[in-house]
């Protein structure tokens, strides 16, 4: 039985003209599989009303594509750049490491700030910590109020015995406000990002545009719900139907607090997962090959649709087998905030030069182009497994032997030039004609292999140093009477006596 919270009513009402700037809901749902929503496929054997309602009366995006695993994604996201540019190639940040996402680049919500926007985040960071000029209010976030790791315990907030919980703010008046939240323990998180959501809403002021960043964790592992959300029988997939209700509540109660606003009819909502679902049981990538942390479609072809309830922002409907990157979204977003010229005229500062971010604007919400804005998308290059794979018109090539397990290890070169790929392992595919990735035909097109080897070698002087092989830092933490997940640069004699309250 579907709960009744699913079955929220969307009216498509005749809404408004569009003002210059509508508002951004951007929903990043972590580790969702191809297979883990009820629009991708047919039989699928899971049940999403909501966002099947959304995906149908929006656009859905037939192509989206990420990177293969949460950072480098979310890299992407915040950079306009592929992770190849970042030293982000290989793994995810980890805890007890000085890795942070490049603080000399300028991420997705300054811009939207410098053009009039607020900028929230709710849930997931994971781009470093290990400096305060890592942190998300140090990077272009008003608010933000989550977790700094790539998962957190759903109700302790735990991770290996340290909390990872906090909120922050920053305005150039108080500078940065940074707390950790402990009196949040045994506090569903979904349930705290609910309560977050509506004090955003509540505080916001309707003459500004709202950028609200919502990168939340519900169908990642450790694969847990409060009993509630539960409607079938115990299996790993009835844990996935479980974990998406959850998400369908949260993204249902946030709609309505958008609708209670009176923000709802000039917003954009732009959903999709970070990478493909991971192996064990609980995801699905439908029919598509591969998992999470591997190249092949299931890892990287993700669930995304846009929605708006206003036709005059979202203009093109139905669904699109155009190219869209993760990294689109960035200049997507500045586009819509009014452009890299208004950013000029209120900062003095240029836009970022060689980002690999194309806006879709014009495609996607305007409909003013019919052309496809991205014919070719660089997946990836990772030296340590040394694979790459690479998309061009209806084209995929993957080098290398996309089993390999190898790790990354902090002392062994790994060269960033033509060493780094194995180009003698080829497989070839036409992904539009073979979307399962059943058929290599690297043999019958040796011209369309050489020439998209060419356009990779292009990309190999992008490489920066693995970030992966930074050292570990074994004692960065203050006192064990106060585990936190706090920057390296903080001391024991910047704490206050409660631990608690940060202001600088």
């Amino acid at each position: 039985m579907i709960p009744q919270w699913c079955l929220v009513a969307l009216l498509l009402a005749v809404a408004p003209a569009a003002p210059a700037k509508p508002n951004i809901l951007y929903i990043v749902m972590d580790d969702q599989g191809y297979g883990d929503v009820g629009y991708t496929f047919p039989d699928a054997d899971i049940h999403t009303p909501l966002l099947d309602k959304l995906a149908h009366e929006g656009l859905i995006l037939e192509r989206h594509y990420s990177a293969w695993l949460c950072t480098p994604s979310r890299a992407s996201i915040m950079t306009g750049r592929y992770p190849i540019s970042l030293g982000i190639e290989h793994d995810i940040f980890m805890p007890n490491r000085e890795q942070c996402l490049d603080e000399s680049e300028l991420l997705m919500p300054e811009p939207l700030r410098q053009n009039g926007y607020a900028t929230h985040l709710v849930g997931k960071w994971h781009l470093g910590y290990a400096r305060w000029s890592c942190m998300p209010c140090m990077r272009g976030f008003d608010t933000a109020y989550g977790y700094t790791q790539g998962r957190t315990g759903w109700i302790t907030h735990l991770l290996s015995g340290y909390n990872d919980f906090y909120e922050c703010s920053y305005s150039d008046e108080d500078g940065l406000k940074y707390n950790p939240l402990t009196d949040t323990k045994w506090t569903y998180t979904m349930d705290l990002y609910n309560q977050r959501v509506k004090t955003i809403l509540e505080n916001h002021d309707t003459e500004t545009p709202l950028f609200l960043y919502l990168p939340i964790q519900t169908v990642h592992s450790t694969f847990w719900a409060p009993s509630k959300y539960y409607d079938c029988d115990n299996s790993t997939r009835c844990d996935m139907q479980a974990l998406l209700n959850a998400g369908e509540f949260f993204i249902n109660n946030t709609i309505e607090q958008f609708k209670g606003k009176g923000l709802w009819n000039n917003t954009l909502l732009v959903y999709h997962s970070d990478n493909g679902g991971p192996s064990g049981g609980y995801s699905s990538n439908g029919n598509l090959r591969g998992w999470k942390s591997e190249l092949w479609e299931g890892g990287v072809r993700t669930v995304g649709f846009v929605y708006s309830l206003n036709p005059n922002i979202l203009q093109r409907r139905g669904s699109t087998e155009c190219y869209v990157h993760i990294s689109d979204w960035y200049n997507t977003f500045v586009d819509i905030s009014g452009g890299w010229e208004l950013y000029s005229a209120n900062t003095g500062f240029e836009r970022p030069t060689a980002m690999d971010s194309i806006s879709q604007a014009d495609y996607l919400l305007r409909a003013s182009n019919d052309t496809c804005p991205r014919t070719q998308i660089m997946l990836h290059i990772d030296p340590v497994k040394r694979v790459a794979g690479y998309m061009k018109g209806p084209f995929k090539l993957l080098l290398g032997d996309q089993a390999s397990s190898a790790s990354c290890e902090s002392d062994v070169f790994y060269p960033l030039d033509g060493g780094s790929v194995d180009w003698d392992t080829v497989a070839l595919y036409n992904i539009f004609e073979d979307p399962y990735e059943d058929n290599n035909i690297n043999a019958s097109y040796p011209g369309v292999v050489a020439d998209m080897k060419a356009d990779i070698r292009g990309y190999l002087g992008h490489q920066k140093p693995l970030q992966c092989q930074l050292s570990k830092v074994t004692d960065s933490y203050p006192s064990s009477d106060v585990p936190y997940y706090l920057p390296f640069d903080f001391t024991d004699e910047d704490l206050p006596p409660n631990a608690h309250e940060y202001d600088f």
